[in-house]
């Protein structure tokens, strides 16, 4: 839930009746808001419809009227004949909010930061970003202590803090999108390989039921939603197409979104949606789990048992990245913390290569109820000396 309630207000308004944020991974979670650029970058023409987005994966939307909320393959084939293989050296991964402008992240030079990672053994670094200071500040890192370090990041753009409104029309929400892009990967070009469009932009959108049916979303709010997502995309290859995209859920079970967007399926209150809008093509499926949501290879309500990692890989059939997983917050204690740990760790260890799992990043580093330490910079919890641990023994 990194920075999801930078945008609360806004998306007040917006679905919810289902749920909203309740529904989220970790609900709660500290979070600060930014001050995005105001500075704009032309945009290529939307005219309020939706078109295709540029990459050599676009196919034509689906027409299935098969309820989502029946995990089915969803045509991956046709953007991919052979999902690439997981890279080992991103494996281990923690979030952490190195562009922020104030507290522990702003406090802790770059350097420190870098130290406490390796001292981990992590080799992926997840850090939010909302405009061009805040990718120009994780540049410098990159060209600074982070070169040759061992240790990547991966930027997570944010609309919310970036003022996206999901009321907006698509070619406005698409037009924001792209502009964000532009001013955020003009910086990182030639220093990062992946970038995540978005953050939990889902949560506030569901009206219903878990996320895994069509009729679970919004109408009103998902062309804003779908055209925040294509508008980053498109802005990050307009810069440099050889960054691979990643877009995320925040709902535990909100897998049905996703195969929506690949397909071109918008909500309209139906278990079939409508067909023919814009479908998305990314690089990579991003998703977060928490200790609250239960197994990911078991999860739904009512004892639905669903894999949803089966799902993902067979819905759309490029590498996952669990870009947020952890515990549930001060509801755990310190020691039930570690715990935890220690079995997510094993469990996504054992089961990457059967699901293409290229990425598992904890949040986070330093959080006063989530983190590998406290927010004093030096305060070590349990947790820290297990997820170091089983890193030194479990090499990948």
């Amino acid at each position: 839930m990194m920075l999801a309630s930078a945008g609360s207000a806004v998306l007040a308004g917006c679905g919810g009746g289902g749920g909203g944020s309740s529904d989220s991974q970790a609900a709660g979670k500290t979070s600060a808001s930014t001050n995005p650029a105001s500075s704009t970058t032309s945009t290529p023409s939307t005219n309020g419809t939706p078109v295709a987005t540029t990459t050599a994966a676009n196919t034509t939307a689906s027409t299935s009227t098969s309820n989502a909320t029946q995990p089915a393959n969803t045509n991956a084939n046709d953007a991919s004949s052979q999902a690439p293989a997981a890279s080992d050296g991103l494996f281990y991964g923690i979030n952490g909010h190195m562009a922020w402008g104030e507290g522990i992240y702003m406090t802790m030079p770059p350097a420190a930061q870098l130290a406490i990672l390796q001292d981990l053994g992590v080799t992926n670094y997840r850090c939010d970003i909302a405009d061009g200071g805040m990718a120009t500040t994780l540049a410098n890192a990159l060209k600074g202590p982070f070169a040759n370090s061992g240790v990547s990041i991966l930027p997570v753009f944010n609309p919310l803090s970036a003022h996206w409104d999901p009321h907006s029309s698509e070619a406005d929400a698409y037009a924001l999108g792209y502009d964000l892009a532009v001013r955020c990967t003009r910086p990182l070009k030639g220093l990062v390989k992946y970038i995540e469009c978005g953050n939990e932009l889902d949560v506030d959108l569901k009206i219903a039921g878990d996320g895994s049916s069509r009729a679970d979303w919004d109408p009103a709010c998902w062309p804003s939603f779908r055209g925040a997502l294509r508008g980053m995309i498109d802005g990050v290859r307009a810069i440099d197409p050889t960054i691979q995209c990643g877009v995320n859920v925040g709902i535990p079970m909100a897998y049905g979104a996703l195969q929506m967007l690949w397909n071109g399926i918008s909500p309209d209150g139906t278990v079939q949606g409508v067909s023919g809008a814009a479908s998305l093509r990314w690089d990579f499926t991003s998703y977060h789990w928490y200790k609250s949501s239960g197994d990911i290879q078991c999860g739904g309500r009512n004892n639905a048992c669903i894999d949803v990692l089966q799902v993902l890989k067979d819905s759309f059939n490029v590498p996952i990245w669990l870009t947020e997983w952890g515990w549930s917050g001060a509801n755990d204690t310190p020691q039930s913390a570690a715990a935890y740990t220690s079995r997510a760790l094993t469990q996504y260890r054992a089961i990457k290569d059967k699901y293409n799992i290229q990425s598992i990043m904890m949040y986070a580093v330093m959080d006063r109820n989530y983190g590998l330490m406290q927010l004093d910079g030096v305060t070590k919890n349990p947790a820290y000396a297990v997820f170091k641990d089983f890193i030194a023994a479990n090499p990948v």
